[in-house]
């Protein structure tokens, strides 16, 4: 009997779900990994499974019609899940259905549900074959930017369902808090979302990143890296290069998704396509190498919904690794760890001057505080990496695995 499933809604599988998974597989347990086929890269390790997406009944055909539809018609990705959940109520239903086919071979110890999604179709698992089930809440998804009936539809599923887990675990404090406090839960068991300890890096990483991008070799850059929609307010830190003074800092944008071409178009109607540079998305085992190349770090994310404003996004943590200062929004998981660490500044990101205003900060201290920023940096990588925060992992998984052998004795 495998000692770990693990059931996950990606196309291409979180950091996070990768590290979990490798850490447990490092202490002797045996995992795999259940998630749809939709858009699945060619090169995964093995003991990742995809299944296929022909779930019956009702609920099947409606995440199908969805996807059809958002292949097809060029909708808004909201609206398309609105009118989904709209005619599937239950959304519960729909993402079981949609692992039917598979809980039947998924015997297991225990069941690890990566977000909320999963959360039923861990329990339904258990409920076929007895176990135990760990809740990994990588945010708070019921508080996403979605309408005020997908937030509806997402805390009754959580509320439903979250007593069904053995142990829960989340990203930050104030998320496990806030869990405890809407579902009268004893906190959940914070496990951050770190990278594996990596070296400092070295004079060649910055010049790397230069000769890649054709970057002049005095310039200053400053770094986005991750998804781009426009929720993300990537469009004022665009603009922000209309106000910076100094002209050897220049912003680089490493990433995919929906609002490439307007964050392009936006910079050509600024005229400040010569001072940003826009790079694809690499793969993860790329990217601290694309990183450590930056001056600066930069995290936008504006508070425009609960999950985006108590975030702590898995860019922070890279950039800790890549030994890069960090710029960011005022929000109050992010202000922990940059301003409680010492490792570059927070503040005004809601419009172009004052997001300017905060680049330029740094560029006026950061000749002054460049050396006190790298022991903090090194300070950070040393406590805030995955070697500690997956060692908590583990010890949980264990410990439930031992509880669920001991029933089944």
């Amino acid at each position: 009997m495998p000692d770990v499933v693990m059931f996950a809604m990606d196309r291409r599988i979180d950091r996070r779900i990768v590290l979990a998974a490798e850490m447990l597989m490092s202490r002797g347990l045996t995992v795999r990994l259940l998630a749809p086929a939709d858009g699945a890269p060619p090169d995964e390790p093995k003991w990742i499974q995809r299944i296929g997406d022909r779930a019956p009944g009702v609920h099947g055909a409606g995440l199908r019609i969805y996807r059809f539809v958002r292949d097809r018609i060029p909708l808004p990705r909201g609206v398309l899940r609105w009118l989904t959940w709209r005619v599937i109520r239950r959304p519960e239903h729909a993402f079981v259905a949609l692992f039917a086919p598979a809980l039947e071979r998924a015997v297991a110890r225990v069941y690890i549900a990566h977000d909320l999604p999963m959360l039923p179709v861990a329990a339904a698992a258990r409920g076929l074959h007895g176990g135990k089930v760990l809740f990994d809440s990588h945010e708070l998804y019921a508080e996403q930017e979605f309408s005020t009936w997908e937030k509806y539809l997402w805390r009754d599923v959580e509320r439903r369902h979250i007593r069904e887990a053995d142990a829960v675990v989340t990203v930050n404090p104030s998320i496990a808090r806030e869990i405890s406090k809407r579902y009268g839960i004893g906190e959940p068991i914070v496990v951050q979302n770190a990278e594996r300890y990596q070296r400092a890096r070295s004079a060649g990483d910055r010049k790397r990143l230069r000769v890649r991008l054709n970057i002049p070799a005095e310039a200053t850059v400053f770094l986005y890296q991750g998804g781009l929609t426009l929720s993300r307010n990537i469009e004022t830190l665009v603009d922000a290069f209309i106000h910076v003074r100094d002209k050897n800092a220049m912003l680089v944008v490493l990433g995919d998704g929906p609002a490439l071409l307007p964050l392009q178009r936006r910079a050509r109607s600024a005229g400040v396509t010569n001072r940003i540079r826009f790079h694809p998305a690499v793969p993860q085992a790329e990217l601290l190498n694309m990183t450590r190349g930056a001056d600066f770090g930069v995290i936008p994310y504006r508070a425009n919904c609960l999950n985006m404003e108590l975030c702590t996004p898995n860019k922070l943590f890279e950039f800790i690794m890549a030994r890069v200062p960090i710029i960011a929004t005022d929000l109050p998981e992010i202000r922990r760890i940059v301003a409680g660490y010492g490792i570059g500044l927070v503040g005004n990101t809601d419009d172009a001057e004052g997001f300017a205003g905060l680049i330029e900060e740094a560029l006026a201290v950061s000749a002054a505080r460049k050396r006190e920023w790298e022991l903090s940096l090194e300070q950070a990588a040393c406590e805030l990496c995955w070697e500690r925060e997956g060692e908590q992992y583990f010890s949980i998984v264990r410990d439930l695995a031992a509880d669920s052998r001991a029933a089944q004795s």
